[in-house]
């Protein structure tokens, strides 16, 4: 199998609160599909969702111990990285630490730091909610002061700024100040398929301009009108645009396991060949192939 790097996982907001782990799990990623596929990493996000009687900044703390201990708990199959780097030994996979929402910044920029003491690599500005620092997918507003100040504190901490779940003009907001790659980790096109989750060409365009990449992901509600599938077809309908408006430097994949539902018809690592194959058949050479599923992520990510 071809070295992978996946953008986004919800894998740990998943297992959250139960007995399951990143090592074996009924979802759709674990180490032991990691192993499967041969060499992924893996970037496991930190999302958290408002609880009562606990703070973002507490929840968020709480997700991140457990982070720890499952790495801790996986005797060596699964290693922290801060940057991906090709290792033979498939007996090892390697986890990377982002950030979905950074609502739980609480407005804090002394927080961002400890984000980069914990060796976080990217961070959401908002999901689906307004927060601190902006206005989601769906709603209209640019990027407010705190957000502003976030941008520039994450891009001095190698933080990459992720813009995926952000909207149009809170987008346009961060590619006027960004001086670093910006990435989308798990957002599609939305001249394919029109939800505003997905990105314009005109933002597709911006963020190869600036050298950074936008992660294919297999959501259903992305892909097509279809919430209920996920398939192949659509997921090269969206790669072949994708290619198009930013060329292959930006082709990236963040499947966003673990944090949809629907059916899936690449639901583990193991069966990404079939989008391999797919995009092969529609003239997509291997050179760009790994581009997509390694190169390009590992670029903005070292």
């Amino acid at each position: 199998m071809h070295p992978l790097i996946d953008l986004h996982c919800d894998t740990l907001f998943r297992i959250n609160g139960c007995d399951e782990s990143i090592i074996s799990n009924t979802g759709n990623t674990d180490v032991r599909w990691m192993e499967k596929a041969g060499n992924v990493t893996t970037c496991f996000a930190l999302f958290t969702y408002p609880e009562k009687g606990k703070s973002p900044w507490q929840q968020a703390s709480l997700l991140h111990a457990r982070y720890i201990q499952e790495i801790a708990s996986a005797d060596g199959r699964l290693r922290h990285v801060k940057k991906p780097s090709l290792h033979t030994n498939q007996s090892t996979q390697s986890a990377i630490l982002s950030i979905e929402d950074s609502y739980i910044l609480e407005g804090c920029i002394d927080r961002i730091t400890e984000l980069a003491q914990w060796n976080v690599r990217l961070a959401t500005l908002t999901w689906n909610f307004e927060n601190e620092l902006g206005f989601p997918h769906h709603k209209r507003g640019g990027l407010k002061p705190f957000g502003f100040a976030a941008v520039e504190a994450m891009e001095h901490h190698d933080i990459l700024v992720d813009v995926s779940h952000l909207n149009d003009e809170g987008l346009s907001d961060v590619l006027s100040i960004a001086k670093k790659p910006i990435i989308a980790s798990h957002s599609n096109c939305r001249t394919i398929t029109n939800n505003s989750r997905n990105l314009s060409d005109d933002a597709i365009r911006a963020i190869a301009q600036k050298g950074g990449v936008v992660g294919l992901t297999f959501c259903p509600s992305f892909l097509s009108t279809d919430w209920l599938h996920s398939r192949v077809d659509d997921m090269v309908r969206h790669a072949l645009h994708l290619y198009k408006i930013g060329g292959a430097s930006t082709l990236a994949i963040g499947t966003d396991f673990d944090g949809m539902s629907g059916e899936l018809e690449i639901a583990h690592y193991p069966q990404f060949m079939l989008l391999w194959d797919a995009l092969h058949k529609k003239g997509l050479p291997s050179s760009i192939l790994e581009k997509m599923w390694y190169d390009n992520a590992r670029r903005v990510l070292t």
